[in-house]
């Protein structure tokens, strides 16, 4: 969208004594995450879904921001949420999936989920975005990757090319991080992914240093797995992944 603000809130939605972090994706909001979010509040847990800066606004709002701003503000809610609740977990979707990787292994989460995570892209004309951000400042974004018709993903239609190189480097903060994870982990990922490729998610089980490891294949859905046809299966291997770490709601 442009001129007008996109539409985005933070929610908490308060359940149990048994906290989650809920980070979203880029250009996203905290819609794409709430079905989801309000099946594992059904199931006792607390739900907290941060709007991440610059997003559900414009996407002039969100070239304001830097990775950085990201990458603090996550780690910041989940300081905020370990004020009130002991040791939440994380669950992470896309670059949201990037930022909890880092929250997990700088801080004491005790056990991490990420959702079609944000690693790598693979395009080869990344190498000249330097020069192809000053040619092409803006780019049309192809968001709502979604395979069935129940929802639509509420994001960003177009977005700066700054952006991106701050898409691109917490991606590579989130790569480097990742040997460093010791927490248990559950990854999910469609097989048909047109926004993420689906080999981040085998990078990630390939080279986490986490125990205890899951891996699920999604079938049925593409990128945004929280709003597509199987997101009920979705919440229940999160459950089950949750309840079996320790994380168990009351």
């Amino acid at each position: 969208m442009t001129g007008e603000a996109l539409g985005g809130q933070s929610y908490v939605l308060k359940r149990g004594p048994r906290a989650l972090l809920f980070l979203h994706g880029f250009t996203s909001t905290t819609q794409a995450l709430l079905p989801i979010g309000e099946l594992l509040a059904a199931a006792g847990y607390t739900v907290s879904m941060p709007l991440l800066p610059g997003h559900g606004t414009t996407p002039e709002d969100m070239a304001a921001h830097s990775c950085q701003d990201w990458i603090d503000f996550a780690l910041q809610a989940w300081d905020q949420l370990a004020a009130e609740y002991d040791k939440p977990a994380v669950i992470g979707f896309s670059m949201g999936g990037a930022l909890g990787i880092h929250v997990a292994v700088n801080r004491p989460v005790p056990a991490l989920a990420a959702l079609a995570p944000a690693l790598f892209l693979k395009d080869w004309r990344l190498v000249f975005l330097p020069v192809i951000k000053w040619l092409m400042p803006w780019k049309q974004s192809i968001g709502n990757d979604i395979k069935g018709k129940a929802f639509q993903e509420k994001s960003y239609t177009r977005w700066k090319m700054k952006s991106l190189e701050d898409l691109l480097r917490v991606m590579e903060v989130a790569r480097r991080d990742v040997p460093a994870l010791r927490v248990p982990l559950l990854g999910i990922q469609s097989a048909i992914d047109h926004t993420i490729p689906p080999a981040c998610l085998d990078y990630l089980m390939e080279h986490a240093g986490s125990l205890v490891k899951e891996k699920h294949r999604l079938q049925d859905s593409y990128h945004v797995l929280t709003l597509d046809n199987e997101y009920k299966k979705v919440a229940e291997w999160l459950i089950d992944f949750f309840s079996r770490q320790g994380t168990r709601p009351a």
